[in-house]
């Protein structure tokens, strides 16, 4: 009789424990590329950024108006926009004044403007859904009434327009408007053809970049900055000799976009909690700066960073008090500076202040001033009478976010006939849907359509 094969005793938790880590080891096989890659995060975000250009309020008056410029005399001009547009122009007529100045007649005037101007939102809404400014005219050739020199197309037009933008937008950093929204609205679309020259396709890169950053979408954002460095390396000279001038070289062009570059991509990888990388970028900007021999509050605070980062806090400290002493930071901020570089030293330590938004603040605001001030900065840009003309839309699309902030929605509901409540039902169960409620599925004939532009 053959011998008896003792199996040995396993207790009840062996055996599950067993089934546990099998089970988890399946898992994690199965799941080996769950994790996304920063490529497929950035085409998510390109994805919402779309979604958000498409569904965003705060920019309806500003495609409307951009539309109906373009649009206006053609063929296939949107009734909606163009209405829209007529009473966007009657808010320029309105009382520039604050809201305790206006007279019992001047309230209810305003108050009448902006009530019809919120429920034609609406329309006009709905209208940039199936219209886009890119299906007509250029601007140019709508203002200039001339053909635009060769290479302009809609997108270069997008990055003229968005540079625009943010220029104005340093002039005045009490967000008077949505720039963010604004701008990236116009990078987004400034996709660069073969005929523009080098280095307007890089500036677009760096210019959507800087606008997916502003705008939280920091994976889309890595890929436009490397990619934007990728691209000034290989920049041919004689295209950098288009940014040259009698006392700059086109070697010390490359350089500059390069220091642009590293630190906008610095910028947004402290966003994404990559503090090392961060920091090499910091350093490659600095070392780009320090052969172009510029000294200023962006290299002091760059090297308080890397030391701080390297846990050399007495050098980090040292940098920060030069930025604290700089003529072109204001005392409270001094004092803030100082007390920081004193903790330094101290207790040497990781300071928050390199990566909050007002670190960034408080660099522009002292470049700007070491510049000679926004107001020369814009009339040295624009000129003169041109930074006035600029400026002004500013200020009245300012006026008109105000007003319109001030209008009821149940106001606007009970005018429109209870439309805004049919379109809150339909959600974002898409266009069609919406139509159905509100035409009715019979209004619909055969050859409706829901328009040609994009969904």
């Amino acid at each position: 009789m053959p011998a008896s094969i003792e199996t040995p005793f396993r207790s009840p938790s062996h055996t599950l424990r067993h089934r546990l880590g099998a089970l988890a080891l399946v898992l994690l096989t199965a799941c080996g590329g769950c994790s996304k890659t920063d490529a497929e995060r950035a085409a998510e975000e390109r994805a919402k950024i779309e979604k958000q250009i498409r569904d965003s309020n705060t920019l309806v008056p500003y495609r409307a108006l951009k539309l109906t410029a373009r649009a206006q005399g053609t063929e296939n001009e949107p009734e909606a926009v163009a209405v829209l547009s007529k009473l966007l122009l009657e808010t320029r007529t309105l009382p520039n004044k604050d809201l305790e100045e206006l007279t019992p007649e001047e309230t209810r005037q305003v108050a009448a403007t902006y009530l019809k101007l919120a429920i034609a939102f609406y329309g006009a809404k709905q209208t940039l859904r199936e219209h886009d400014e890119d299906d007509y005219p250029l601007l140019w050739t709508r203002l200039k009434e001339e053909e635009p020199f060769t290479g302009y197309d809609s997108g270069l037009e997008h990055l003229l327009v968005g540079g625009l933008l943010v220029v104005t937008d340093a002039m005045d950093r009490s967000n008077r408007l949505p720039i963010s929204d604004l701008a990236l609205y116009e990078f987004s679309r400034a996709t660069p053809n073969p005929e523009w020259p080098g280095t307007l396709r890089v500036l677009s890169r760096v210019c959507r970049g800087l606008s997916f950053v502003e705008a939280g979408y920091h994976y889309a954002a890595e890929e436009e900055l490397t990619a934007y460095l990728a691209e000034v390396e290989k920049l041919p000279e004689d295209e950098l000799v288009l940014l040259s001038t009698w006392e700059t070289t086109p070697d010390e062009v490359r350089k500059s976009l390069t220091a642009v570059g590293y630190f906008v991509r610095a910028w947004n990888r402290m966003q994404l909690k990559r503090d090392d990388p961060a920091a090499e970028d910091v350093e490659q900007g600095l070392a780009a700066l320090e052969r172009l021999g510029i000294e200023n509050e962006l290299t002091w605070w760059g090297w308080a960073f890397v030391h701080s980062k390297r846990e050399r806090y007495p050098e980090a400290a040292k940098n920060l008090e030069k930025l604290a002493n700089s003529p072109y930071v204001d005392e409270p901020t001094r004092k803030d500076l100082l007390a920081s570089a004193g903790e330094l030293r101290t207790h040497g330590d990781s300071l928050p202040i390199f990566q909050q938004q007002r670190a960034a603040l408080i660099l522009v605001q002292a470049l700007v001033k070491r510049a000679g001030g926004l107001e020369k900065i814009l009339v040295t840009v624009l000129g003169e009478e041109r930074a006035k003309q600029v400026y002004e839309p500013i200020l009245w699309m300012d006026r008109v976010r105000t007003g319109m902030a001030r209008v009821k929605t149940e106001d606007v509901v009970r005018e429109a006939g209870g439309v805004m409540d049919k379109a809150r039902e339909a959600g974002n169960k898409g266009l069609s849907t919406l139509k159905d409620k509100l035409l009715g599925k019979d209004e619909k004939g055969p050859g409706a359509s829901a328009g040609s532009g994009p969904q």
